[in-house]
């Protein structure tokens, strides 16, 4: 018995399918820093791209509205963080200065315009913790006072 011959639509669909894979595990092989799957595949960390900089000096970009970007600059050794806009117009595009802070001072703050305080949590779990009034807590292997105390089955107290 013969067996029938596909279609010619259905061996260039074959043939087109087998195609995009290859053209996906080309680009697959070929991303990133020309490093392909390999390294990553035995545990390589990628460098962080998100951030950039040199002797205590950072910049890093940043989103302040939907259509406005920028970057913050961190600089460690004064101590500093300012925020930038790119105004990108027609005209004359402009870096503008946003705002600008020494934040030695910041750094040191444990807790600020944060709700609950870590102060105001603390003192609720240290009132949880206390035992209950009217309810006494023997100590290990003890009967206190107001400990109810079991009696063996069949016996009572007469």
């Amino acid at each position: 018995m013969m067996r029938p011959r596909p279609s010619r639509s259905f061996v260039y669909a074959l043939y087109a399918n087998a195609a995009l894979l290859a053209a996906i595990l080309l680009v697959l092989l070929s991303r990133g820093s020309g490093s392909g799957v390999v390294p990553s595949a035995y545990g390589a960390v990628p460098s962080p791209v998100n951030i950039a900089g040199s002797n205590g000096v950072y910049v890093m970009p940043a989103q302040f509205l939907s259509n406005l970007w920028g970057c913050y600059i961190v600089d460690n050794d004064n101590q500093t963080l300012c925020a930038y806009a790119y105004y990108g117009g027609n005209a004359k595009p402009e870096l503008r200065l946003m705002a600008a802070r020494n934040i030695r001072w910041d750094r040191k703050i444990n807790s600020f315009n944060t709700g609950p305080d870590p102060d105001d949590i603390r003192k609720e779990l240290e009132v949880q913790q206390e035992p209950r009034r009217g309810v006494a807590h023997p100590a290990k292997g003890e009967h206190g006072a107001g400990a109810p105390q079991t009696q063996p089955a069949g016996e009572s107290n007469h």
